[in-house]
């Protein structure tokens, strides 16, 4: 996952500013009023921060850093800033190395394989409007986050336009692009419900084609 300057900007002045303020008095407690509202202030900005890099509400490093947030410190609060600052060199560090991405593709794509598992019944049920509508959402899903992967600005942007960069920087060939416009195209019409234009060996192509994804570029 490749952050944005701004977010490595404001970790590092996180951690900077952090470090200084988990200084506490000599009983390592804060130093007063002022301390105070600059340690609730910093463990705001870092909740925020992670909340931002992390939408995975089960991920444990925003897990731990919410338990932190949450709970009332009193004069200790200063120390409530050090377990954090130990969090977040510990997260920069998993993000520079890739790890963070891998825990969020894999999360993602096993959110979406559930989804494609009731598209397949509703398939297997000749049901092609069920089966296309939820498809083509998967479908869509899938192309954006794979967008996002390779910082390929998505939003806002139509499906086809998506699939014209992903086959620009190789990460689909030119003939799997002909079955992404498959997806496209059901994902199009099952949202305005035409559903006389598409049919159940359409919506077979989108649901094959988005596993190929989630399997090759998402689930690893």
């Amino acid at each position: 996952m490749q952050i944005k300057e701004n977010i490595k900007v404001k970790f590092s002045e996180l951690l900077l500013s952090g470090n200084q303020i988990k200084q506490g008095n000599e009983h390592g407690q804060i130093r007063g009023n002022n301390h105070e509202q600059e340690c609730k202030a910093w463990l705001a900005s870092a909740q925020n921060i992670v909340h931002l890099i992390i939408n995975n509400k089960d991920n444990p490093y925003r897990l731990w850093v919410d338990k932190i947030c949450k709970e009332e410190h009193g004069y200790g609060i200063n120390n409530a800033v050090g377990e954090v600052c130990g969090i977040l060199q510990n997260l920069l560090s998993d993000i520079d190395s890739g790890l963070l991405s891998s825990i969020e593709n894999k999360t993602q794509a096993f959110v979406f394989d559930n989804f494609l598992d009731h598209a397949k019944s509703y398939w297997r049920n000749n049901m092609h409007k069920e089966a296309g509508v939820i498809s083509g959402v998967v479908f869509e899903d899938s192309i954006r986050s794979i967008c996002r992967n390779e910082n390929i600005e998505e939003k806002d942007i139509k499906l086809d336009a998506l699939i014209n960069s992903l086959v620009k920087n190789e990460t689909i060939s030119p003939v799997k692009a002909k079955r992404a416009r498959v997806g496209a195209a059901v994902r199009t019409k099952a949202t305005h419900a035409q559903w006389e234009e598409f049919d159940i060996n359409d919506v077979k192509t989108t649901i094959d084609f988005t596993e190929e994804l989630i399997e090759n570029l998402l689930d690893k």
